[in-house]
């Protein structure tokens, strides 16, 4: 009998259409505490939507979402965060007017909702936990190696800079699972080298998961422990990095596309 852990993220048979256009089709995938799963698959997959469904920003049509044995389907979205899950963005979804420090506290705003929103406002009641949040996010820059930026405003700041900054703010939420929707896009090669070792150094200091939606194919080989391949809706492999980079579906799919 096996007495393997149950998995952190479970998606079943997840089914979506738009207009009469299927964006999923019956996905199923799993997301195992501390692991690392890479999503691969051609623009148009289905990735991002599936993103959309286990955040709530879209309801699917059928199917089932759990995340540490909570129904996400019957979660309200703004509570799917203080459950443990935090995304960042495709398009880096920073306010270009804040400074890296306040971008960075609007993760922390998950979690201690309208007391932070208050401590903005200066009430007394809440300034102590103002300070406990801001001493943790600029720990949290101090890791990212932000620390010289956190007091500039985000504007102008360099791309690859800003994509740190939205992993700042994923992380000031306190995360057990993090949704990395393209997390290389604009970023140089040296760059993704160093985002890959990030990546892996968070899951063995802070115990994370993660979901990476990604088309650098070197990152998503690298660091995931398993990979999963979509194609127009469907899940067309599932398995080690191994085993997907040399199936044949794969092969035809999406990566001779692009050897």
């Amino acid at each position: 009998m096996s007495h393997d852990p149950p998995p952190e993220l479970r998606v079943g048979d997840l089914t979506l259409s738009f207009g009469g256009v299927t964006a999923l089709d019956r996905v199923s995938l799993t997301v195992a505490p501390g692991e690392i799963c890479g999503l691969i698959g051609p623009n148009g997959a289905g990735k991002t939507t599936l993103f959309n469904c286990v955040t709530r920003l879209y309801r699917p049509d059928s199917g089932t979402i759990a995340f540490a044995g909570h129904d996400l389907l019957r979660t309200r979205p703004d509570r799917i965060v203080r459950l443990g899950i935090a995304r960042t963005f495709q398009n880096l979804a920073l306010f270009p007017s804040l400074t890296v420090l306040e971008n960075t506290l609007l993760g922390a705003h998950s979690r201690d909702g309208s007391g932070f929103t208050a401590s903005l406002l200066g009430l007394p009641a809440t300034r102590s936990a103002h300070r406990r949040l801001t001493t943790e996010a600029r720990e949290i820059l101090a890791d990212l190696g932000l620390s010289d930026v956190a007091d500039q405003p985000a504007a102008g700041l360099p791309f690859g800079t800003l994509k740190r900054v939205e992993l700042a703010r994923a992380l000031a939420g306190h995360p057990r699972l993090l949704l990395l929707d393209e997390p290389a896009g604009g970023l140089t090669h040296a760059e993704v080298d160093e985002l890959g070792e990030l990546i892996l150094r968070l899951r063995a200091e802070r115990g994370l998961g993660a979901l990476l939606v990604e088309h650098h194919m070197g990152l998503v080989m690298g660091i995931s422990d398993h990979v999963v391949a979509m194609e127009s809706g469907r899940e067309i492999a599932d398995g080690t990095p191994e085993d997907v980079r040399a199936d044949e579906r794969v092969l035809a799919a999406y990566l001779g596309r692009t050897a």
